[in-house]
């Protein structure tokens, strides 16, 4: 059980930058940047915490320790190459734009 609830919380992990991310493409007034930063951070340091007390073995250990301390830079750290994978994104989305934007009025 432990196990699946660990798997959970990874997969919960590695999608959530694309999750934010993607809301924050769609729909940016719904999500602020200082919006996307808390709830990928906060998030994420949460779902680390947790997979990392259910990761401890029966002998012990203090990962959770650990990713208590420093979890939000691991998920800060996570999230920085999807900030560059939106940039492009955008990028892309913008000289489209001006290219559509740009072209010749027909008479």
């Amino acid at each position: 059980m432990n196990q699946v609830a660990f798997l959970v919380c990874l997969s919960g992990l590695v999608l959530l930058p694309i999750l934010v991310l993607g809301v924050r493409l769609v729909r940016p007034r719904l999500m602020p940047w200082w919006a996307a930063f808390l709830t990928a951070v906060g998030l994420g340091w949460a779902l680390l915490v947790v997979g990392a007390m259910l990761r401890e073995t029966p002998e012990g250990g203090a990962g959770h320790v650990g990713a208590l301390f420093f979890g939000w830079a691991l998920a800060l750290v996570w999230f920085a190459p999807w900030l560059l994978v939106y940039a492009i994104i955008q990028r892309v989305r913008g000289s489209k734009m001006l290219a559509v934007n740009s072209s010749p009025a027909k008479p």
